[in-house]
C-alpha cells in the first residue's frame, strides 16, 4: 500500500495495522520525482476553525506562510471591534458553546462572542444599553473619529505583516534577492506615505522606499526598460495598497452603525411608555441586532482578510490533501 498520508508520526497507522493483526513494515520514501505533494496545516485544535479562511482563497503552498496562527488573533479583534457588546457577545459565546461539537466552524463564535465581550466593556455597552456599565476606554458615537482611526492604523501593521510574510515565503522559494531589491523598498515606500499622510516624521521613508525600489528594480532587470515597467507596476501596487488601507475604515463605520443600532432599539423602549412594551422592544430588538449584524460583521470579516490581507502574500499553490475513505465493514454470513 502506498501513498499520502497526514499521520506523519505513523503511530496511529501502525495501531490500526496492529489492532487488525496485520504485520507491516512502514517506509516513509521522499516523494518521486515531478510529484507535488498534497498540503497539510498543522496547526493546534484551538486554531483549526481558523484554516477556513486560508482554504477559502487556496492551500498555501509547501514554500508559502501559513496565516492560520496570525488570523488567530486578527479575526476575533476585528468581529469584537465591529461588534462590542457584553450581552450579545455573552449570547454569541453561548451559542458557539453549544454548537461547537456539531459545527467546527461554530467555534469561531467561541472567539468572536469572547472579542465582542471585552470590547463590550471597552465600549460600556450591554445589550445595546450604554448606562449599565461604565465605557473603559470610549463610546463610540461619542468619539466617532478615533473609532474610525484605530482600524487605518491597525491596516497600516496588519498590511506590513503581509509584506514581511512575502519576504518570508521569497526566502523559502530562492527568490529572496528579488524581495530585498524591490519589495522591501515598496514597503518602506508604503509606511512612509503613510507617516506624510499621519504628518509624522517619517516622512522621508517615502523618498527612501522610492530610490530603493527604483534601483533595486534596475538591477533585478539589469537594464532601463524593467526599471521603467517597474515604475507602472509601482503605482499600480500603490494605489492598491493604499486603497486596501482605507477598506479597513469599514471597521470603524460598522462599530459605530452597531453602536447607533443599539442607541435606536434603547431609545424605542425608553419611547414605548411600558415597562412590558420596552422590555419587549429590547428583547426583539437585541435578536435583530445580533443575527443582523452578526451576520454582516461575519461577511466584512472575511472580506477584509480575503480581498485585503491575503493579496499581500498568499498564492494559494498548495494541493489539497484528501484521504481516501475507510473501506466498508464486511458482513458474512450463511446464504439460506
Amino acid at each position: 500500500v502506498t501513498g499520502w498520508t497526514d499521520d506523519l508520526s505513523g503511530r496511529t497507522m501502525l495501531g490500526a495495522l496492529e489492532s487488525a493483526g496485520t504485520h507491516s513494515l512502514r517506509s516513509f520514501a521522499p516523494p518521486p520525482d515531478g510529484q507535488r505533494p498534497p498540503q497539510i496545516l498543522d496547526n493546534p485544535a484551538l486554531l483549526r476553525p481558523i484554516e477556513v479562511f486560508a482554504r477559502a482563497f487556496g492551500v498555501p503552498g509547501r514554500d508559502e506562510a501559513d496565516p492560520t496562527h496570525v488570523l488567530g488573533v486578527v479575526v476575533p479583534l476585528l468581529f469584537g471591534y465591529m461588534f462590542g457588546d457584553v450581552g450579545q457577545g455573552l449570547v454569541l459565546l453561548a451559542l458557539g458553546l453549544w454548537l461547537k461539537d456539531r459545527f467546527e466552524a461554530a467555534r469561531l463564535l467561541v472567539a468572536g462572542g469572547v472579542s465582542a465581550i471585552i470590547f463590550g466593556f471597552l465600549f460600556g455597552s450591554v445589550f445595546a444599553s450604554e448606562a449599565v456599565i461604565p465605557a473603559l476606554w470610549l463610546h463610540p458615537m461619542h468619539a466617532p473619529v478615533t473609532v474610525l482611526v484605530v482600524p487605518l492604523v491597525f491596516a497600516v501593521v496588519l498590511l506590513s505583516l503581509g509584506q514581511i510574510l512575502s519576504g518570508v515565503s521569497a526566502l523559502w522559494r530562492g527568490e529572496i534577492r528579488r524581495w530585498l531589491l524591490v519589495d522591501a523598498g515598496f514597503l518602506l515606500l508604503y509606511l512612509g506615505l503613510i507617516g506624510l499622510v499621519a504628518g509624522s516624521a517619517l516622512g522621508w521613508l517615502a523618498l527612501l522606499g522610492l530610490g530603493w525600489y527604483l534601483a533595486g528594480s534596475f538591477l533585478d532587470q539589469r537594464r532601463l526598460i524593467g526599471a521603467l515597467a517597474a515604475l507602472g507596476h509601482l503605482i499600480e501596487s500603490g494605489m492598491q495598497i493604499l486603497v486596501n488601507t482605507l477598506s479597513f475604515a469599514r471597521v470603524g463605520a460598522f462599530a459605530l452603525a452597531h453602536s447607533a443600532l443599539s442607541a435606536a432599539v434603547v431609545t424605542m423602549a425608553e419611547a414605548s411608555g411600558s415597562v412590558l412594551g420596552g422590555l419587549l422592544i429590547m428583547i426583539l430588538g437585541n435578536l435583530l441586532i445580533i443575527a443582523l449584524e452578526g451576520l454582516v460583521v461575519a461577511i466584512q470579516t472575511t472580506r477584509l482578510v480575503l480581498f485585503e490581507f491575503f493579496n499581500r502574500f498568499l498564492r494559494g499553490t498548495g494541493r489539497i490533501f484528501r484521504p481516501l475513505p475507510p473501506p466498508p465493514a464486511l458482513v458474512t454470513g450463511e446464504v439460506s
